[in-house]
């Protein structure tokens, strides 16, 4: 995110937030401040917030399914594997070839493949999560699966029992592995039909089945053994000290394929991290995507690396490829080697407008503005009043302002600037309705009242949020002081850290919570709660908030959140033209019969 003196921990509590609490006692002592105004118990400058939601607001959901190293870390919402922490067992997760999920059964897992429906008119390419085996302890009985762990596109899911018995399952996007540890006792591999064996592997660690014409492989410790003990199961006897294994789904059976799989199988991904750097004298952004893994078996601790179409078009050098694989987002290429960069260039964003010439087209424009700011009051009330409808009149009151100021009409651009800080403040002093609440409980900067169940489900934060930002960078562009620290700027800096913040591990919010590093866009269901995986619809206003977020950094100096800025900007555009307009026709399917895709879920 943007420097971190824009906000404080969860725990955060300047000096003047106790007076303002010490004020506020013996203003209640004396009947003259409702219990309710004791929320707002936090000062940031101008600004204040609350620590806790009044009576009757919307709560965000509990993410109570979380162990391990997740605890005490802000909840990763927003994200594809998201539904792991709201639910005892987990909605699908298209981590991309792959499909998991965790269910009272086991670990379930399978290759997807393509399926054309129409559903209420409208034609859908689904590759669906189809369970081909489901992994499961033979000693004890998981009571619910829960996120021990994740890293920028990795996610650890632990199965565990009451007496702390556990399976974990790592899954990562763009591999075909997923990888296991068991505390203790023995796995079984259920098939939902009798599967074949293609391969005779040579290998006494290494089974290979086939199950409805996909091919799998299991990896096993030395010194482990198998036994079919019906046609459609398989279990694996482990060792006492060596209580892992992974599956890889295949992209074909041959002894050359297994061959290559097995030399990586046993490097286990421990963490993933993306690096972005902006060279300002070129206009080129470079991302380093890099796994880190450790060799449970041998000294190898390479892996195969799955490049989606938006970082092949721009991955420098571009790699040799062997294996692919179809997916909802196109042709997935395996790269060996545990990282690769992409380079891509950044050709600006628009402050503002230009000025008309044509003295017609001028008159015109300044007669349409006469009405526009008559009724840009109704921008903040006719179809809303909470974080969305605002934001989208902050947004339209912030772009009406610049054409006025580009066409010279300085005082229709002063007035609607007023009435941008008189909106923005009336939200960032905590007076009235309208107000923010820092839960700490999930690490996000709640706007109330609500839409869209951008609380109670944790949906949209950057689609609301971004119109905010470019409506406070718009009054930063022209009063540097309304920006400060010690006036506006530290609320500012809150709503960008819920949606931008670029520190990994803090409790008080997710790294990039709406951003997805590895596929390169971002997700709006804050839960996840989706047969078909996260999905994101409003890719444009995704855009506008990362365009805020340059803006902003701009204006107020903060080269930081600019070059971060950047970074998601660039990303989200190469994403949006490859898989939501599949500019190079390589992803929306000819069967789809659509030239691009409004809604892109991550199986569908």
């Amino acid at each position: 995110m943007s420097d971190s003196k824009l906000h404080g921990g969860p725990g955060h509590r300047p000096a003047g937030a106790a007076l303002v609490v010490a004020a506020a006692l013996a203003l209640l002592g004396s009947g003259g401040l409702s219990p309710a105004a004791l929320a707002q118990d936090v000062t940031l400058g101008l600004g204040a917030y609350h620590s806790k939601p009044k009576r009757g607001d919307p709560v965000p959901p509990n993410a109570e399914y979380v162990s391990g190293e997740a605890l005490g870390k802000a909840a990763p919402t927003n994200q594809w594997y998201s539904s792991v922490m709201f639910q005892k067992w987990s909605q699908p997760i298209h981590a991309h070839p792959m499909t998991y999920r965790a269910t009272e059964q086991g670990f379930e897992l399978g290759l997807p493949v393509k399926r054309v429906e129409t559903v209420n008119g409208s034609r859908e390419v689904k590759y669906a999560h189809t369970p081909a085996i489901v992994v499961a302890p033979t000693g004890f009985k998981p009571q619910d699966a829960r996120l021990s762990k994740f890293s920028d596109w990795l996610a650890r899911v632990s199965m565990t029992a009451d007496d702390g018995a556990t399976l974990s399952a790592t899954v990562l996007h763009g591999s075909p592995f997923s990888y296991y540890e068991c505390s203790t006792g023995d796995v079984r591999f259920s098939f939902p039909a009798r599967p074949d064996t293609p391969v005779a592997t040579g290998d006494s660690r290494v089974t290979v089945v086939t199950v409805a014409g996909q091919s799998y492989a299991i990896f096993a410790p030395a010194d482990a053994s198998w036994e079919w003990t019906q046609p459609t199961e398989l279990v694996l006897r482990l060792p006492a000290t060596a209580c892992y294994f992974s599956v890889a789904g295949l992209p074909d059976a041959s002894e050359e394929t297994l061959r290559e799989f097995l030399a990586v199988a046993y490097a286990f991904p421990t963490d993933t991290r993306v690096e972005w750097a902006y060279d300002e004298r070129s206009s080129k952004v470079r991302s380093t995507f890099r796994v880190e893994t450790v060799a449970k078996e041998g000294e190898n601790l390479t892996t195969l690396m799955g490049v989606y179409p938006h970082h092949w078009d721009a991955i420098k050098p571009q790699p040799q490829s062997k294996f692919g694989y179809d997916s909802v987002r196109g042709r997935i290429r395996l790269v060996p080697g545990n990282a690769f960069t992409v380079e891509r260039n950044f050709y600006g964003v628009m402050p503002g407008w230009g000025a008309l010439e044509d003295s017609d087209s001028k008159d015109k424009v300044s007669s349409i503005m006469v009405g526009d700011l008559a009724k840009a009051d109704q921008l903040f009330t006719k179809m809303g009043r909470g974080t969305y409808w605002v934001g989208k009149g902050l947004g339209a009151i912030a772009q009406l302002m610049s054409v006025a100021e580009a066409e010279g009409n300085t005082k229709t651009r002063d007035a609607l600037l007023e009435k941008l800080k008189k909106r923005l403040e009336s939200w960032f002093d905590g007076r009235g309705s309208t107000y923010f609440v820092l839960d700490e409980g999930i690490g996000s900067f709640l706007g109330v009242p609500q839409e869209f169940n951008s609380i109670s489900n944790m949906n949209d934060h950057h689609f609301h949020y971004g119109y905010w930002v470019m409506g406070a960078a718009h009054v930063a562009l022209r009063d540097p002081q309304w920006a400060s620290q010690d006036k506006w700027g530290g609320m500012v800096g809150k709503i960008i850290a819920d949606i931008a913040t670029d520190e990994r591990g803090r409790a008080d919010f997710p790294f990039l919570r709406n951003f997805d590093p590895y596929e390169g866009h971002s997700w709006a269901s804050g839960d996840a709660d989706f047969e078909d995986g996260n999905n994101q619809e409003s890719s444009s206003e995704a855009i506008n908030a990362w365009a805020g977020l340059i803006l902003w950094g701009e204006a107020t100096g903060d080269r930081r959140l600019r070059d971060l800025g950047v970074y998601l900007y660039t990303s989200e555009i190469a994403a949006i033209n490859q898989y939501w307009f599949d500019l190079d026709r390589e992803v929306l399917d000819p069967e789809y019969g659509k030239p691009f895709a409004s809604m892109v879920f991550g199986g569908k």
